[in-house]
Formats: structure tokens, sequence, C-alpha cells
């Protein structure tokens, strides 16, 4: 067998155990496209995989390790099957990346990157797409994709629900939405020039000019222009994401449960339920140590330590 059959039966059966792989599938087949451009299709040594997770020098180390890691459970696979592939040790090109500082938006970021959509696209569809994506993303912590997969029979407008479909996680989820959430959505449906482009009425929610759905490249594009636009980027820091949205929407629940009366150690087993996590600790990614949150929690055990 060619390494290439030999990485299909591999990633069916690790499916089979229920992992997802799409990154590890996706990089794996650079890998093998590499391995024949060299003329070994059907074996490879630890200095191939290296040389190949390093292909571009001037990376960040952390792209090398991801590479590498990608990698290095296929090559125990395939050694484990008597392929002769040797084992690529943990030690090579260990992860040495720092978490990158979210940014948290504040909610005048998010009203002026709203008011913006309109001036900065010029097309009422596009404007409009982009003003109900990042208004979504801020108020239900979506991830991006997740927003780009929806579909029009995912919206439930009676109950105010999203039915979220796994990526990350093994199972769907429902995101419940507010009433005003659930109009806007059905008003970006209902839109003319979203209805112009002969979309599916059973496709996805937010189309391109051709009714199909967008990619997620294109739309990180248009929220950079944003960004750009009104000169959010912190003096020599990079430019915010459209995922920071989502850290932003865990950072400021987390505010509130310690400026309450709630339960920071519930709201944040909620939240992890809420943004798909398997594991609460997923979710400490999410939360950043902004001011506000630590002056919260600080004044929280200040407060319990004087009642007791």
């Amino acid at each position: 067998m060619s390494l290439r059959e030999d990485l299909d039966t591999y990633l069916a059966q690790r499916r089979a155990l229920g992992f997802h792989l799409k990154p590890a599938e996706y990089l794996l087949g650079q890998f093998c496209t590499w391995l024949d451009a060299h003329g070994k299709s059907d074996a490879f040594t630890i200095d191939d995989a290296v040389t190949w997770a390093r292909d571009r020098p001037d990376a960040a180390p952390v792209w090398w390790s991801q590479r590498l890691s990608a990698v290095r459970p296929f090559a125990a696979w395939l050694n484990a099957s008597g392929a002769g592939i040797p084992i690529i040790p943990a030690g090579l090109l260990p992860i040495t990346t720092t978490r990158r500082a979210p940014y948290i938006y504040s909610q005048t970021d998010l009203d002026r990157l709203l008011d913006a959509c309109p001036i900065l696209f010029p097309t009422t569809r596009v404007a409009v797409t982009m003003r109900t994506i990042i208004g979504l993303l801020a108020v239900t912590g979506l991830r991006i994709g997740e927003a780009l997969r929806l579909r029009v029979g995912d919206l439930d407008v009676a109950e105010n629900v999203l039915v979220v479909h796994a990526t990350k996680a093994p199972l769907d989820r429902l995101v419940p939405l507010h009433p005003s959430t659930t109009t806007t959505l059905v008003a970006y449906l209902n839109l003319p020039e979203r209805l112009a482009t002969c979309p599916s009425p059973t496709g996805p929610i937010f189309v391109n000019n051709r009714g199909g759905a967008y990619v997620v490249e294109t739309i990180e594009q248009h929220f950079a222009a944003l960004v750009d636009h009104l000169r959010l980027t912190p003096a020599g820091q990079r430019r915010p994401r459209l995922h920071d949205l989502r850290h932003a929407f865990c950072t400021r629940h987390m505010i509130a449960a310690y400026t309450s009366d709630a339960d920071p150690a519930r709201t944040l087993t909620l939240l992890s339920t809420w943004l798909g996590h398997t594991d609460p600790q997923h979710t400490y990614w999410y939360l950043s140590a902004v001011p506000e949150l630590l002056a919260a929690a600080a004044q929280r055990l200040e407060l319990q330590g004087d009642s007791q």
C-alpha cells in the first residue's frame, strides 16, 4: 500500500473512534504530497518529517511543532502496523508558543464596528451581512465557521434557538437567542438584496452574491478592513480578530458573574456548555485577565474573606 492509502485507512479507523481530524487530514495530505514530490511515496524517515515540518524556515516554531504533531501519531500507527516507519520522539520541535492576548471589545468598539458597515461596504447585502454576523458573534460567542455553516432550518423562530452543528465537539448544541437577535436574523433572511441572489430555502443563512455560503477567509478580510478603517489595532500589537469576539463574550459574562450575586463557577460551567466545550478547562482559554475581571474577582474574594 502507498502512504496515501495508509493515510485513508488511518483516518477512517480514528474517525470510527470519534475523532474529527480535519486539520490532521489537511496537514497529512500536504505531507504525502511533499513525499511524492521527493520520490518517497511508500516510506519516510524522521528526518523527512522534520524537514517537511520546517519547510518554511522563517515560520514561527509553533507552526513547525503543529505540523510535526500531525505526523507523529500517523507514524506511530504505521509503526504499530509493521510498516517499518520509525516513531518520532516527542521532544522534537517542542511547542514554544505563548498565548496571543486577545482583543476584548468594549461596547463602544462593537457600536463603531456595526455603524461602520454601511459606510465601508457600498453593497447593501455585504454591509448587512457583516453587521449581522458581527452582532451574532458578539451576543452568542459562536465561532465564525459555525455562523457561516448555519442553515435556514437551524433557526427556530418560535423558540428563539439556533441549532449549531458540531465542529470540534462531538455533538450539536442548542444556543438560545434573545428575541431581538431572532428578529434581526429573520430581517436578514427577508432582505431583498439577499433574496435577489436566489438562495435555497434550506441553504445557508449568510449568502454571497451567488446565493451560496461564504468562505471564512472572505468574512475575515471584510472584518480586517473594518478594523483598519476604525483604527482599532492597539499600538505595537496585531490586528483584532473576529475570533476575539468569542473571547470578549466569555470575559464579559464572567465579569458579570463576579459583580453580581451569580456563582462564577456555575457561570463557567454554563459557558462551557454554551460554547460547545467538552471540558470547562477549555473555556479557561477564553478568559482574559483584563483589569475589570481581575478587579471583580479580587473584590469577590475580599468580600468572602470579610464574611468569614
